[in-house]
């Protein structure tokens, strides 16, 4: 599988990826999907982009967009539907639907993974949910995590690079925390919302 476009999450205030698929369940028990207007991509298989916030403990749907050969906004009609099979009248959307484990990579990446999400962070936030209410919150040391696993396995150290990894540290890809999040990082239709002038 391709490297697949994450969802979307403010932290704190600020914008970050979001490694899980809370609308996923919803979905698969309605049995339904979103489908995007033009042609799909590989690095989107389900064809939407969510944007996410936690508000007063909640897990909030704040903005979704349909993704094919680009991000573009709901159509009315699309949007009409949503709502009614959410149910709700407008967005933020509470999430009261989902249970499960947020990922949310805090850090600089480490190592960039070809197939899902299998990218490595220094840090990733881990957010646990239940009926979309936070129940639980906490920091993972992942590089620490790597670290250890890269000592006990020489078959994951020669997968991460074969020619480079006898005794040496860390390759890391040292991009500014939020400098992948400037650019098209909003969705389409954002314009009504605030931007954070500083990441």
């Amino acid at each position: 599988m391709t490297s697949q476009m994450p969802e979307r999450i403010f932290i704190d205030g600020k914008p970050h990826l979001l490694h899980a698929l809370p609308l996923y369940r919803l979905l698969a028990s309605r049995r339904v999907r979103i489908s995007a207007p033009d042609e799909w991509t590989t690095n989107c298989h389900r064809q939407y982009v969510g944007t996410w916030d936690v508000i007063d403990g909640k897990l909030c749907l704040v903005a979704l967009s349909t993704y094919g050969d680009r991000e573009r906004p709901l159509s009315d009609a699309m949007r009409s539907w949503f709502l009614r099979l959410v149910p709700a009248t407008r967005f933020p959307v509470s999430a009261e639907w989902f249970s499960g484990h947020l990922r949310i990579p805090t850090g600089p990446m480490l190592l960039w993974g070809f197939d899902g999400w299998s990218s490595w962070f220094t840090r990733e936030r881990v957010i646990t949910c239940r009926r979309g209410r936070v129940v639980r919150d906490r920091e993972v040391d992942t590089l620490a995590m790597l670290e250890w696993a890269l000592r006990r396995c020489e078959g994951l150290k020669q997968r991460i690079d074969p020619e480079d990894t006898r005794g040496e540290p860390l390759t890391w890809i040292t991009d500014d925390d939020y400098e992948h999040l400037r650019g098209d990082w909003w969705p389409p239709d954002w314009e009504g919302q605030r931007i954070p002038t500083s990441l």
